[in-house]
């Protein structure tokens, strides 16, 4: 009788399957951390959702709505306000060379989208590799509501004035934890050449973290127009959010001790977001008029992710 041989990393992921008792979809790797699984099959947005990007309207009724709720609210406001056109804008998302793309469509588009997770997340360390043209404005949604209005981005903010690895509240009072801000001279094909420090530009609230890296931490570890690593761990009801990037720690903001930003009040914030929610990813809107201009997202630009990994908490 022949017997089939059974190399020794497919035996070790039966057994890590055996064990955790998980199901694993196809595409997705199994890996030697308990629970630990793609949410990203590197060919295929299969699991993934696009959706535009909007802003959540400024009428109080919005602050008290369940984040479900909230979604549906939200369009047909913008619906009744005659901006269809924004609602029907859900950029372009597509799969290339193993790596998920986001852009706008058309490329000269002024309007901004989401690529969102259809599976919510609570506790988690999220793992991802990051290519973000320059410049762009993006960034990584976490705990976000299904259309991503509402919810704690991670920043990459890959252009004049940007800042990346650290937090801001989308739809959550507009704070921004950071610890440094950067500029750089554009080269061709979206690169970026003399990275150095900025100044902070910008009517957001400022946050004091209880860990910021400083321009000059960041500026050692981030490989320029190349591919970067991030993890970020995300714990607790209204989070304690922690970024690495290239294993070097970024930020760190306790979401439970912000206090004194207006449009920010964490016992609402809390009920609001439930101890669960959705990851997205970014393409920003672009106000031509603003000092930003497209500064904010160059015509034809692209943000990139891949290895996209997440292992419960």
């Amino acid at each position: 009788m022949n017997k089939k041989k059974i190399d020794r990393r497919r035996f070790l992921e039966y057994s890590v399957l055996g064990l955790a008792g998980l199901t694993i979809l196809p595409g997705c790797k199994i890996t030697a951390e308990k629970g630990k699984r793609a949410i990203f099959d590197g060919k295929s947005l299969n699991g993934w959702q696009p959706m535009p990007r909007l802003y959540l309207p400024r009428d109080p009724r919005f602050n008290e709505l369940a984040p479900d709720d909230l979604c549906t609210e939200v369009i047909d406001w913008y619906k009744e306000n005659g901006q269809l056109e924004r609602v029907a804008h859900t950029g372009c998302w597509e799969v290339v060379d193993g790596a998920i793309t986001g852009g706008h469509d058309p490329v000269d588009s002024v309007f901004g989208a989401y690529l969102v997770s259809e599976e919510k997340f609570g506790d988690f360390e999220l793992e991802l590799d990051a290519k973000p043209d320059w410049p762009v404005d993006t960034g990584i949604m976490i705990r976000a509501n299904k259309m991503a209005t509402l919810g704690f981005q991670v920043l990459v903010d890959h252009r004049p004035n940007g800042n990346v690895g650290g937090i801001f509240g989308n739809s959550l009072g507009s704070f921004l934890a950071t610890g440094y801000y950067m500029n750089g001279d554009r080269s061709p094909g979206f690169k970026v050449e003399n990275l150095r420090a900025d100044d902070s530009v910008g009517n957001f609230a400022s946050v004091r973290p209880e860990y910021a890296a400083s321009f000059d931490e960041f500026k050692k570890v981030w490989r320029l127009n190349e591919w970067n690593h991030f993890k970020i761990r995300c714990t607790g009801n209204l989070p304690l959010i922690t970024t690495w990037i290239n294993d070097t720690k970024i930020c760190e903001l306790n979401t439970a001790d912000i206090q004194g930003v207006r449009g920010f009040d964490p016992e609402r914030e809390a009920r609001r977001l439930g101890n669960d929610g959705h990851i997205a990813f970014e393409v920003h809107d672009v106000d031509v008029n603003s000092s930003l201009g497209r500064d904010r997202w160059e015509v034809g630009a692209k943000c990139r992710w891949k290895n996209i990994t997440i292992m419960p908490l």
